[in-house]
This record gives C-alpha cells, structure tokens and sequence, in this order.
C-alpha cells in the first residue's frame, strides 16, 4: 500500500515538476517570442549643444531611435533631456527610487562609482559578439570597462590641450609652426608673453582638477591613484606639477583670479591670453565669437606627453525590466552612422575609429583627433568623483600661499584614503 501511494506521489511530482518548466519556458517565450525584443525605454541625455544647434541634437537622437524601431518595432523609446549640474545626484536618485532611465550618459569616473553602488548591469554577455569590438581603440575600451567587465558603449572621446592666439604669438615671437612641446619650451613662450603685458594660458581653479591638475601630474610621470588602487598623489612627481602651478601663479603666468575661476575663455578671445587650455567645443565657441586667430598646439610633457580626455558612454540601469533592449540601443545608438553625427555636431571625436572621417576635411579637429593618443579618461576608482571637491580644496590653499606643494599634495592623499577608508 505504502509502495502504491509513494508511486503516485512522484508521478505528481514530476508531473507539476514538467509543467513548472514548461511554465517557465511560456513566460520567458511570451516575453521575447520570437526572439522579439518588447517593452518601454527610457534614455535620459543631455544638452551636448545649445542655442540653435539644439533641434539638429532632438533629430540626431530621434533617428537613432528610429532606425533601433526599424529592428525593433515593439520597443518603444523615450529620450528625456536633463542638465549637466548635479546630473549625478540626480540620477541616483531617481535610480533609488525607481523612478530613473533605462539608458543614460555617463563618464568613466562616474562608471567606477555607479558600478560600486549596483546600479549599473553589466553589459559584457548582454552584448554578445557582435558589436564590432575591433572598432574601438584599446583605451577606449579600458575607458569603459570596469574589474573586467564592459559597463557601457563609448560614443565620444575628448581630447584637453592648447590654443594659442597667433596675434600674440607672433608679437612675441612665437612659431606657429613650432608650438612649445614641453614644459620648459612652454615656460620660456609664457615669460615672453608677461613681459608683453599678456597672461601665458587660462587655468581655471574652480574647475575639475581633470582640466587643471591631473594633467600636468601625468605630464611629470605621476599618477592620483595607480592601476593597484594605491594612493600617489602626493608622490614626488605630483608635488613637481602642484610648484609649477604655484608658479605659473606667482610670476604672473595665470590670472590672479585663477583659485576660483571656472572661465578663461573671454579673456582669451579679447586677446588677452597666449594659450588656451579647451577642447573640440572650445572650437565651436571660437567660431560662434567669430575668433579665427588660432592655432591648436599639442598636450605637453615633462616625462611623458598626457592629457586629459574623457570618454562618453551610454549604460544601463541595473533596475531596468528590459535590460536586452537597451543594451540592443545603445550598439544602435552609438553605431558608426550615429556616431558621425553625434560628432560631427557637438565636435567631440567618434569613439569609433570608423566615424574619424567626419573630420578628413576639417584641419583642426583632425588634429585633435591626432592628439586622443595622449589622453587620459581621468581616474578610474569609485571615490574619483567624491574627492574632487577636496583636491580643488587643497590646490586652491597652495595657490592662496596657505600651503606648500608639498603639504597640500599631502592633505590630498589624505583625503583620498580617508574617502577610501568610507567604501
């Protein structure tokens, strides 16, 4: 009797055990039948570009969006634009709340952070092998990966280094043919200007030290944090970059109100400034100002020629509910054919070594694109974001005589262990 019961027993078990995975299998087909992609996206950008660029950005991303409905008519895409100031906070807020974008913009040192917190999704499996991985230089790759895993696809690449103003070059006898490539060579040019009566270049202290002092600690051979995680500010080569930059400020390099100063940029176009420290935008703000009298000159070096240079990606939300889709958008999105015109309107560089003919016919960003070699996507560790208040802090104490190079280079890494001490 016992038997007779216990047979029945496991043939109703592995009936409601078959019917369980077959139930499984109906939900996961009803969800991509046919391997079709449904469901609602959510992409929040940004303004790349103002005034009235503006309508050619919505027609650059409506396109993406349409040409993804070309593959993927049940998925419906929705770009929703929010500003650059405090976009971070923001966007972990809403993430927290599960009010945020499927699909958003980011940078990697935001990257580091956000895949800290959990709440970005991978998208190394999601992508598969065809996403044409051969098209992306090697450091663009490294710009977007993160403890070996692929968190987002790059649809621009930056590049920081030098305008001169050719009027005040030539006054003080400067070649625009052979711009300085050195510290040294630059410090002498500089000296000739001041003794024009002109400021040798912008230095905007208020700024992200991405634009003021990262660059010439890499130029030196330093580093903030190394690739073990280690920190190295305060290093010898970072103490050399923070005494040339007290300086540039006490000989009159730099302008006095360099400490807190977020814009050069006028002064420069006013002829007041030798050399400019901007970017591809920096181009189209010159021609919007009707400023011609320019020459791009390259990043500099003490050791080694660096710079600066972030890379833009698009990620996924680790709470989006359609995770396959937006990872199918943003390989659309950030696709050869979009990439040229994303670029080729904002004057970023294509991440996509197959959207760089945008620029075969325009001298100055072709130079610029030249100069991605040398740039940095800045430091790649979750408290790069938290600490930068703290190291604009400490650099702007030097400037004011408050500190040495070497005390202030101290208290950074100071506080850099102790945002690593929080983790």
């Amino acid at each position: 009797m016992k038997k007779k019961w216990l047979g029945v027993f496991l043939a109703v078990l592995l009936v409601l055990t078959l019917f369980s995975g077959c139930s499984s299998k109906k939900s996961s087909s009803e969800e991509n039948s046919g391997g079709e992609l449904k469901g609602e996206l959510t992409v929040w950008i940004h303004p790349f570009v103002e005034g009235d660029l503006k309508a050619k950005q919505t027609e650059i991303f409506n396109n993406m969006a349409k040409s993804f409905n070309e593959k993927y008519p049940k998925v419906k895409v929705k770009f929703e634009e929010i500003p650059w100031a405090n976009r971070e906070q923001k966007i972990l807020t809403a993430l927290a709340s599960n009010q945020g974008p499927d699909v958003f913009y980011i940078i990697p040192d935001m990257m580091a952070q956000f895949a800290e917190k959990g709440v970005l999704t991978p998208i190394t499996d999601l992508l598969g092998d065809d996403w044409d991985k051969e098209d992306f230089a090697q450091t663009t790759l490294d710009s977007v990966t993160y403890k070996g895993e692929i968190y987002g696809l790059p649809i621009l690449r930056e590049v920081q280094t030098y305008f001169y103003n050719t009027k005040i070059l030539k006054e003080i006898g400067g070649d625009p043919n052979h711009l300085p490539t050195t510290w040294d060579e630059f410090n002498e040019l500089a000296k000739k200007a001041v003794e024009k009566g002109y400021f040798a270049r912008t230095f905007e202290g208020g700024n992200t030290p991405n634009a003021s002092l990262y660059p010439l600690i890499w130029q030196a051979g330093g580093d903030i944090i190394d690739k073990n995680g280690n920190v190295v500010i305060n290093q010898p080569e970072g103490v050399k970059a923070l005494e040339l930059i007290q300086d540039w400020y006490k000989n009159g390099y730099i302008p006095k109100d360099s400490i807190n100063s977020l814009d050069h940029f006028t002064p420069f176009v006013e002829n007041k400034i030798l050399a400019a420290w901007g970017t591809g935008v920096t181009v189209n703000l010159m021609k919007e100002r009707g400023f011609t009298d320019f020459v791009v000159g390259p990043p500099l070096k003490d050791k080694e020629t660096a710079t600066f240079g972030t890379t833009g990606m698009f990620v996924v939300a680790a709470n989006s509910k359609n995770k396959e889709a937006a990872a199918q958008l943003i390989k659309e999105m950030t696709s050869t054919e979009h990439a040229k015109a994303f670029n080729e309107l904002t004057k970023y560089i294509p991440a996509r070594l197959s959207a760089l003919s945008i620029y075969d016919n325009d001298p100055v960003m072709k130079q610029l694109s030249e100069y991605v070699q040398y740039a940095r996507p800045g430091v790649i560790h979750p408290v790069a974001r938290t600490v930068i208040p703290k190291i604009q802090a400490e650099m702007q104490a030097m400037m004011e005589g408050k500190k040495t190079p070497k005390q202030a280079a101290d208290d950074m890494a100071k506080a850099i262990e102790e945002e690593k001490e929080g983790l």
